[in-house]
């Protein structure tokens, strides 16, 4: 560490509601180990959340926590990461969430690399966050408002320079998949915006007024130009929805437009800002259903209620399948829900339901406790519908599925925090590949040749763009979700890095050294590729730590729903993978073509696979426990003492 910081502000502001108090804490002694972001999240939720903690108690700490790069030019690299125990996992244990657009910019220049709040206001607060101190503010005036209305207030009185952060009504009444709102339709989920709403916290508010300083920046402008030059000709997708339009590009702060992040109008001069996935249009095959399979434009009205309420629609997403088909099947009656199923995908239906859970008025107090929980609560056979579509924790099971995908598999089975960005790094330079196998080369130029050399610089070695084999998979997911983790310490976009398969390069390989060389540029600290990886698998190994703690137990909890195992896999038309490519091929052996058409994982094979894994972590092969000669490797002996106590520790 310099004596003067680079990157790091080298403190985090610390708010206890309960007793008023603000006070600070140096971060030089996490800096090297931890970085920031996810880092800092995991050591401080270490040391200050005991296992038996309630989520929505005053005792459990909501900290939001930026990187390094945060705020300085570095390229993408301002998301913020919120974390906690997380109200709306299943049991409730340590989750982290991100979100885009400036908080975390805001964050670094109003003085601060991280807040970790405790306590409960007697009263709706807004924390305000300045020139490095924070202040308490009375917010009674905004309890009630949604989340436009709240954020347009912010800005009219702490000036439109301000970066405001917020819940709306769902947050003040706990529901369990609320979220935390910011500028542009920011977001970030896992049910903070629960966990703020239960601390009395109705806004923060950053005002960035400071700079960061960088150690080396001439070496991060070569750096910037050398990820422009590879980045050059990335195709932006458009969301083709009738009555809506394009106004400009509105990427996050840093971010030279690496998505179809912008802003749209619809036809009734509603302005909203909207990113081109799943969770944004959430309500579009409901649409489809009843306006006779046209696309209209009430997906992106709906997506815009939820936003207002502050809702997670990824959750939303999920209850509208399992309810419905608890009713075609009758276990749950129309009735008993007090909603119009016959009208499904229009916007009256979207409201009532919508409604129902906000004020949790009669069933929608059930469903305001997420989909995991109400299915327990309601039984009658409607919990077992969720084995085949979400994880026991709650997330997606099938997205990105291992029986198509292999390497995947080991993602879902062992971290039990939405490994989304980690199956990314697997799934995006795969659907480059398919563009190229089903358009002859026209679509995309990302060949088996190069595909199997991504595969050997990224995922360790050519096994690994294999699909007709489990050999590879187990070096390529420790791979991966080392630099994962690491990335979310800087914490750098996941849409962005790392950048695999550039059109600007010659033989469309990507260079996963960009993220080190951005973070030793900016610190001024010697970070080689080498040790950042080494950074993430810190940061990945405490985290299992801490889940450990909660309850979680290797081997016998590193399992996947069975239908992995027992049902083959088909071509779901919907999904863009397979809209384009229905006979699920991949590359296979010495790049030959395979099918994973009517694939099932085998068992023995995935346990021989989970097995090399462990190995490659120095955990217990057996038990799938962390052991204390990789614990002391890591720098991690403090966790030592607590896992041996609760015989969570390997041989």
């Amino acid at each position: 560490m310099t004596s003067s910081p680079c990157g790091w502000t080298g403190t985090i502001a610390r708010v206890d509601l309960s007793s008023g108090q603000c006070s600070t804490q140096s971060t030089a002694d996490m800096a090297r180990d931890y970085i920031g972001g996810r880092g800092f999240a995991a050591r401080l939720y270490w040391s200050e959340v005991p296992a038996h903690i309630n989520a929505l108690s005053p005792e459990n700490p909501l900290m939001l926590m930026a990187g390094p790069l945060a705020g300085t030019p570095a390229i993408a690299c301002s998301r913020l990461v919120v974390s906690g125990k997380s109200p709306l996992l299943m049991p409730e244990q340590c989750g982290h969430a991100t979100m885009g657009g400036s908080a975390a910019p805001a964050l670094k220049k109003s003085g601060f690399d991280g807040l970790v709040i405790t306590g409960k206001a007697p009263k709706p607060v807004c924390l305000y966050v300045a020139g490095g101190s924070v202040r308490i503010d009375n917010a009674s005036g905004l309890w009630g408002l949604d989340t436009h209305e709240t954020l347009e207030k912010l800005q009219q009185h702490y000036g439109s320079a301000c970066e405001p952060l917020c819940i709306g009504p769902a947050g003040e009444r706990l529901i369990r998949f609320a979220l935390i709102m910011g500028k542009e339709s920011s977001c970030a989920g896992h049910g903070f915006g629960a966990l703020m709403g239960s601390k009395n916290i109705k806004a923060i508010v950053f005002q960035p007024e400071g700079t960061v300083p960088v150690a080396r920046p001439d070496e991060l402008k070569d750096i910037n130009r050398t990820i422009r030059s590879l980045i050059k000709g990335r195709q932006l997708m458009e969301p083709m929805i009738d009555g809506i339009e394009l106004v400009r590009r509105a990427p996050c702060k840093g971010c030279p437009a690496g998505c179809a992040r912008s802003i749209y109008r619809h036809v009734s001069g509603t302005v909203e800002h909207r990113k081109l996935c799943a969770s944004v249009f959430f309500y579009s095959d409901w649409e489809k259903i009843h306006n006779s399979g046209k696309q209209g434009d009430q997906s992106f009205l709906a997506t815009s209620a939820c936003d207002r309420a502050g809702v997670c629609t990824q959750e939303m997403t999920k209850m509208l399948d399992w309810l419905n088909t608890c009713v075609e099947r009758g276990l749950i009656s129309a009735q008993e829900t007090g909603l119009p199923f016959e009208e499904i995908g229009s916007m009256r239906f979207l409201d009532l339901f919508m409604q129902s859970i906000v004020t949790r008025t009669g069933f929608g107090d059930v469903l305001a406790e997420g989909v995991m929980r109400a299915a327990r609560h309601v039984g009658r056979g409607t919990d077992t519908l969720l084995e085949k579509t979400l994880s026991r924790e709650g997330f997606s099971a099938r997205l990105y599925n291992g029986r198509y995908f292999i390497t995947t598999a080991l993602f879902h089975a062992t971290d039990p925090t939405n490994p989304m960005a980690q199956l990314h790094e697997v799934c995006y330079p795969l659907f480059k590949w398919v563009l190229w196998h089903v358009s002859d080369g026209t679509m995309s130029q990302v060949d088996t040749h190069a595909y199997r050399a991504i595969a050997r610089r990224f995922w360790g070695s050519v096994d690994a763009a294999d699909y007709s084999t489990c050999a590879g998979k187990a070096l390529a997911a420790y791979m991966i979700q080392n630099r994962t983790y690491a990335k979310e310490t800087l914490t750098a976009c996941d849409f962005f890095y790392p950048v695999v398969t550039p059109e600007g390069a010659p033989d469309h390989v990507g260079d996963p050294s960009l993220e080190s060389r951005m973070l030793a540029a900016v610190t001024g600290v010697d970070f080689n590729e080498a040790a950042y990886y080494r950074a993430g698998e810190r940061v990945f190994n405490l985290t299992r730590a801490i889940h450990c703690r909660e309850g979680r137990r290797g081997r016998p909890d590193d399992i996947l729903p069975e239908f992995n195992f027992t049902e083959p896999m088909t071509a779901d038309k919907s999904n863009y993978f397979f809209l384009f490519n229905p006979e699920c091929m991949l590359p296979g052996k010495d790049g030959e073509l395979t099918s994973r058409l009517n694939a099932k994982l085998d068992r023995a094979e995935f346990n021989t696979m989970l097995s090399d894994y462990y190995c490659l972590r120095g955990w217990d092969p057996a038990s799938g426990l962390q052991t204390v000669q990789c614990l002391k490797s890591l720098n991690l002996a403090f966790v030592i003492d607590e896992l041996k106590r609760l015989q969570a520790l390997g041989d």
